[in-house]
């Protein structure tokens, strides 16, 4: 079993894609979340999350990329507005001592970067928003899948093993705090 995952970094690991017939097509797998019971429907997504991970990220690059070509100028334009803001905020923040210099013995340019930037990504914030609903709606439509598929024996037998192996999905549940019991 240990070969069928794909070693991406050190001790991390990518399990294989699980069946596309068993991913989208069995409908009698979907049911609606159980919305009284908030720790079953959690241990739902974050099992779901685990077993399909493979897919999740595939389904997610594939659909960001599609919604890239289809809008890219507004993508590469928004992108740029998002680095400029993070940029202009990092150096407005910063504690570096060059940086802090520069920003006192030019304040006015220091001012007049911020201004720029801000009016920048006012102007093209339709952009921006192209860029986050290219990034959410995968994201959204993963939530989604995870919430309304139910779990069946392959899904809790692969996630048994999964707790024991450490994956791209297990690290970033792990690093938000979340985990799934049995």
């Amino acid at each position: 079993m240990a070969s069928d995952h794909t070693q991406i970094m050190q001790g991390v690991e990518l399990p294989p894609f699980r069946n596309f017939h068993e991913f989208l097509l069995e409908t009698d797998r979907y049911e609606k979340p159980p919305f009284n019971d908030f720790k079953k429907w959690n241990n739902r997504i974050l099992s779901n999350l685990i077993y399909f991970q493979t897919n999740y990220f595939a389904a997610t690059i594939t659909l960001f990329l599609l919604q890239t070509f289809f809008y890219s100028q507004d993508v590469f334009i928004g992108l740029i507005a998002i680095v400029s803001v993070v940029a202009t905020l990092i150096l407005a923040i910063s504690t570096d001592s060059n940086i802090k210099k520069m920003r006192t013995d030019h304040p006015l340019v220091t001012l007049g970067g911020i201004i720029l930037v801000a009016y920048f990504f006012i102007s093209v914030f339709q952009s921006v928003l192209v860029v986050l609903f290219a990034l959410l709606f995968p994201v959204f439509l993963v939530l989604l899948h995870a919430s309304f598929r139910l779990r069946g024996v392959a899904n809790r037998a692969a996630n048994a093993k999964e707790q024991l192996r450490s994956t791209v999905m297990g690290q970033i549940l792990n690093r938000t705090g979340l985990s799934v019991q049995m």
